[in-house]
């Protein structure tokens, strides 16, 4: 029922993701027995992180950006800018497989570094394996050589990786 090649999820119910379990165990995967009435969840904590997580593989965009906002601070993962004008990216972009998936493939990017990935993604061998949140990936601008260099950009010292084409 999840198509990991759509941005939102149409259809899909809770009771998909966290079906009710007759191990008498919490839906959520906490692992926690339920104890008398209980019959779903084992707390309203549990409930809660279902629900955002649910929201999240739907693809609701507020849900989205409120986590990936408290989880980054609004920090460009990439550039290390904060910034109030940013971009919830996907790491794995959709078009490759990446949708219908957690906040682990999240991440902020500022409106530059957010551009810069769009436009060189189609232009990298196996992209989605080097893509990360932790790699800054550009083009070189020398076809012959591969380099890590340090450079400043909007006042941050960060590393990036230079990819031949």
């Amino acid at each position: 029922m999840l198509d990991n090649f759509k941005r939102y999820q149409q259809g899909i119910k809770v009771e998909n993701l966290f079906p009710t379990r007759k191990d008498k165990l919490c839906a959520c995967g906490c692992g926690q027995v339920l104890l008398g009435r209980k019959t779903k969840w084992f707390s309203d904590n549990c409930r809660k992180i279902a629900l955002n997580t649910y929201y999240i593989i739907k693809g609701d965009s507020d849900v989205i950006r409120e986590n990936v906002y408290l989880r980054d601070k609004g920090f460009c993962r990439n550039c290390g800018v904060k910034s109030l004008d940013w971009q919830a990216d996907h790491v794995v972009p959709v078009f490759k497989g990446g949708g219908a998936c957690g906040l682990e493939n999240f991440q902020t990017l500022c409106i530059d570094c957010h551009k810069d990935k769009s436009f060189y993604l189609d232009r990298l061998p196996d992209s989605r394996d080097i893509l990360t949140s932790s790699l800054n990936i550009l083009p070189s601008s020398n076809n012959t050589f591969r380099a890590i260099n340090q450079r400043v950009c909007k006042n941050i010292i960060r590393e990036t990786v230079c990819v031949s084409e």
